[in-house]
């Protein structure tokens, strides 16, 4: 397909992103003359001060190995983000970076701080007392996500028949044996404890309770002994969620830094803050499209958790991505033939040649997702492969890899998976029932209209007459243009004048319907 991009003089953060999805496209399909229209354009609107030459990895004095792969892996410019980012974490600095659903955050972390790790030949995994960076994310498929994506900046791949793919191992340049490993469930935490998991890891993820369950005397393994940072994605949902596993892991890893090793003599004060050449609090970073409350993060700096945090507030935060099309749609009758109605619908007016639906249908519980694939899967699979990603699951990481690699077109997720997972090339994400909050409908919008999507995306509501109010007055609190859908209607069944059905296909899946979705 074609990426398209009107270059102008007046971009806004939310055209930047596209802008920079852009320009990697042209530098991978080597139409520089494009690539330099747009990087004219990025250098216009960059931000008054700025220096408009720093516009790739090296600027930030992010090592050549990492810079390097950071390209293969078509990421050779970073966004604003990973750009005002980048500056602060490499100093050392504590942050607070508050950003965009899609925006590039999970890049915006990991680059510069990887970047302050130590790697062969000035430290070998048998060298590490524990992991020198550790990840905390609110749930085990972003924790995965996070995973295999230092996996393949340490030179994994996870690619399969791609000959010449530049992305590949053997392309890799960086030190040899990094390890990233992840503490996500029960089984995790056994081996985490036991000693042998974790050994020689330079990044551990995982979420608070596995963590704080891996750590806990006795027995527990020194997750802190060489932190060197530590990353709170979705840092809103972990510490809402979960506020009492991530005040004792977060006061852990500053009591880990500040025993006796962390002072020069007796009666010095341990360093608490911003990490040096000598043991020190880990640096610290808070990241999500959604911040926690003001009084939370007063918390965190009156426990030492963070110290002088520089707060950066890049784009539109608390807005779902510019672009996207959102709609509401009062469903009186069945909801789940509503759906497939729609849908059906939508790959119609796309016409033949749109890029392939890539569709999304959240519901509001486990309970209500698996009681609507069956249904689903039967009524739509001439339209669709459906895939259920379901955190209580046998494998739930297999549903999102299915999505992922196109094998599925269509996957119906818990609330759970709206928080931070980037999946390529959302078109269609729909809500069975409104969001319980304005901050869970952003999420959930923001698994489209991300950046590298071919297109911007649009986001629907399907909502019981009772619930459109409330529909309609959290989209006008988020500022957006909300437009109303009527419910489809059953394909007519009523023989035309030459005594056929009108549309003998759609006559067909309306029986179909009714037999599998009523």
């Amino acid at each position: 397909m074609t990426h398209r991009c009107t270059v102008r003089d007046d971009v806004n953060e939310a055209d930047q992103n596209a802008l920079f999805t852009e320009l990697n496209l042209a530098l991978q399909s080597e139409d520089y003359a494009k690539a330099a229209r747009i990087r004219d354009a990025l250098r216009r609107s960059s931000r008054e001060g700025e220096d408009p030459a720093l516009l790739d990895w090296h600027s930030y004095d992010i090592p050549e190995w990492l810079c390097q792969r950071a390209e293969q892996l078509g990421w050779r410019y970073p966004t604003e983000v990973q750009r005002r980012a980048a500056a602060v974490l490499r100093t050392g600095a504590d942050a607070i970076v508050q950003a965009g659903t899609g925006s590039g955050k999970t890049l915006a972390y990991l680059l510069p701080l990887l970047a302050r790790l130590t790697y062969p030949p000035e430290t070998y995994p048998d060298d590490l007392q524990g992991p020198q960076l550790v990840i905390i994310v609110p749930t085990r498929e972003l924790g995965v996500q996070t995973i295999m994506l230092v996996y393949k900046l340490f030179g994994g791949s996870v690619t399969q028949g791609v000959p010449g793919d530049p992305s590949n191992m053997f392309a890799y340049s960086g030190p040899r044996g990094l390890k990233v490993r992840g503490v996500l469930d029960g089984a995790e935490v056994a081996a985490a404890r036991g000693g042998g998991w974790l050994r020689g890891d330079h990044v551990v993820v995982g979420t608070p309770e596995c963590l704080g369950a891996a750590a806990a005397p006795p027995g527990g393994f020194p997750v802190w002994a060489g932190a060197r940072a530590v990353a709170v994605d979705e840092a809103d949902a972990c510490l809402q969620a979960h506020p009492a596993e991530m005040a004792s892991l977060l006061t852990a890893a500053c009591q880990a830094a500040a025993g006796p090793a962390a002072s020069s003599s007796p009666d010095e004060t341990p360093v608490i803050g911003k990490h040096a050449d000598g043991p020190c609090k880990p640096q610290l970073v808070l990241l999500g499209a959604t911040m926690p409350p003001e009084a939370a993060l007063e918390e965190a700096v009156h426990e030492g958790w963070l110290r002088d945090p520089v707060s950066l507030a890049v784009g539109a935060p608390g807005r779902p991505p510019a672009g996207l099309r959102h709609r509401l749609m009062v469903v009186g009758g069945n909801p789940l033939a509503a759906l497939a109605r729609q849908l059906r619908a939508d790959l119609t007016d796309a016409g033949e040649d749109a890029a392939p639906a890539r569709v999304i249908v959240f519901t509001d519980s486990e309970a209500a997702a698996r009681e609507a694939a069956g249904p689903l899967r039967a009524a739509l699979w001439a339209d669709h492969t459906l895939s259920v990603l379901l955190p209580g699951g046998e494998e739930p990481i297999q549903a999102l890899h299915a999505f992922r690699d196109a094998r599925a077109s269509f996957l119906l997720a818990t609330p759970a998976a709206a928080r931070g997972l980037d999946l390529p090339a959302v078109s269609h994400v729909y809500s069975l029932g409104p969001p319980a909050t304005p901050a869970d409908y952003l999420h959930r919008a923001g698994r489209a209209g991300r950046i590298g999507a071919p297109r911007p995306g649009t986001v629907t509501t399907l909502a019981a007459p009772d619930q459109a109010d409330a529909v309609r007055q959290m989209a006008a609190g988020l500022g957006l243009q909300l437009a109303e859908l009527a419910e489809p209607r059953a394909p007519d069944l009523a023989q035309g004048d030459g005594g056929e059905p009108a549309d003998v296909d759609a006559a067909k899946r309306g029986l179909e319907d009714l037999f599998n979705l009523f």
